[in-house]
Formats: C-alpha cells, sequence, structure tokens
C-alpha cells in the first residue's frame, strides 16, 4: 500500500473527527466535564482509526481483482462516504 495522502484526505480525516465529536457530546447533553471532552476527543480518533482501517479490507479486495495498487486514500474515501451516509441517516431517522 501507499501511504501518502493528499490534502483532500487530510480534510476528510478532519471532518469525521469532528463529526464523531459532535455526535457524541450531543447523544451526552450539555454540562460535561473537561474529562468528557477529552473522551470525546479520544473515541472520535479511535473510531475513525477503526473505520479507516475496516474499510482497507474491501480496498484491497477491490484493488487485487483490477490489479491496482492500493492506496490508503481510496479508504479514506471510502470510510467518509460510510460517515456521511451515517450522518444523513442520522438526521432522517
Amino acid at each position: 500500500m501507499d501511504f501518502r495522502m493528499d490534502k483532500s484526505s487530510w480534510a476528510m480525516l478532519i471532518f469525521m473527527i469532528a463529526a464523531f465529536m459532535f455526535l457524541i457530546l450531543e447523544g451526552a447533553g450539555g454540562g460535561m466535564p473537561m474529562a468528557g471532552y477529552l473522551q470525546a476527543i479520544g473515541f472520535s480518533v479511535a473510531a475513525m482509526i477503526a473505520l479507516v482501517a475496516i474499510m482497507c479490507i474491501p480496498v484491497v479486495i477491490y484493488c487485487f481483482v483490477v490489479k491496482m495498487i492500493p492506496d490508503i486514500d481510496y479508504s479514506i474515501r471510502a470510510a467518509f462516504a460510510v460517515t456521511v451516509i451515517g450522518i444523513i441517516s442520522n438526521f432522517i431517522f
């Protein structure tokens, strides 16, 4: 795999962390102590890393079938798409 990232991938990662933090803090309600915000940051980063890692599996399989070199940007774009679909479904339902 190629682990160099585009600038758009960094923006997608930052958006995913911010979206996960928003959803965690929205579910927790108001009046959280500082430790709650630190935990929200930690869980957001962990969720983003896990989502990108999980999305590496179909990307590697697809790239193997199509005979192209896997790139971390593909996994980040797929994770971003899953995040956007999750956000839309969260606000719809």
